[in-house]
């Protein structure tokens, strides 16, 4: 806003029927020149279950795109968000079906299971196909989102952890957010996100994984560069 002092505006948003919807703005950048706009790009959970209240909560932040990151699996088994008169949904899904095989899904949850050092080896498999979805977000941005605009973006996966993690991990590192900060943003989804204990068991039994790895799996945990955290996400 080209002020030196900023205001305090809630990160946390009560979307009602969404889970882990947060604004992604006001993190200061690393050379202190400026910080992330707030109210431009929002981060959630998906849709599907939007209340008509949160629908109006939408409508008055001003969204006019929710791009889901979901594959058709996702979409087949959950369902698509209702019709939002001026939000458009854009199918962004970087896995396919086949990346849903059992031997493909066995490779990601593995890595998920071995906790902070084996989410990194996940998150590269999904940044090699994530490329060409990311990109046409940034380009979105670029075309309907300056600096005049009042006008924001929803991005979004099942949970809104890692493919919408990573989305955010590639917008604060291009506009120069400290990784500790990065850190930090990711793991609020600890905060935002969760399922009932009976479907927790639900999913490890199907599974055939301890609760404790499908609690894994459904956490975003912190780890950065620092010498004092283990290896590096980002």
């Amino acid at each position: 806003m080209g002020q030196h002092v900023g205001l305090t505006i809630p990160r946390w948003i009560d979307v009602e029927g969404v889970k882990n919807f947060r604004d992604i703005g006001g993190w200061a950048l690393r050379d202190g020149s400026g910080y992330i706009r707030e109210r431009i790009v929002f981060r959630c959970g998906n849709l599907v279950g939007i209340k008509p209240s949160g629908i109006k909560t939408l409508q008055q932040l001003n969204v006019i795109a929710a791009f889901d990151f979901r594959s058709d699996p996702e979409v087949e088994r959950q369902g698509v968000m209702p019709e939002i008169p001026g939000l458009t949904r854009v199918p962004s899904a970087m896995f396919t079906k086949d990346d849903y095989s059992p031997a493909a899904l066995s490779v990601r949850w593995k890595g998920y299971f071995e906790g902070p050092t084996g989410f990194p080896k996940v998150y590269r498999i999904i940044l090699e196909k994530a490329g060409p979805k990311y990109r046409s977000i940034f380009l979105h941005l670029l075309e309907h989102h300056s600096t005049q605009s009042t006008k924001s973006i929803i991005v979004h996966c099942t949970a809104g952890k890692d493919r919408t993690g990573l989305f955010v991990m590639l917008l604060f590192g291009l506009c120069g957010v400290d990784e500790e900060v990065i850190a930090n943003e990711y793991a609020l989804t600890n905060l935002g996100y969760w399922e009932p204990e009976h479907e927790l068991e639900a999913k490890a039994r199907s599974l055939g994984a301890t609760l404790d790895n499908v609690r894994m799996v459904m956490s975003a945990p912190y780890v950065t560069n620092s010498k004092s955290k283990p290896s590096s996400l980002i």
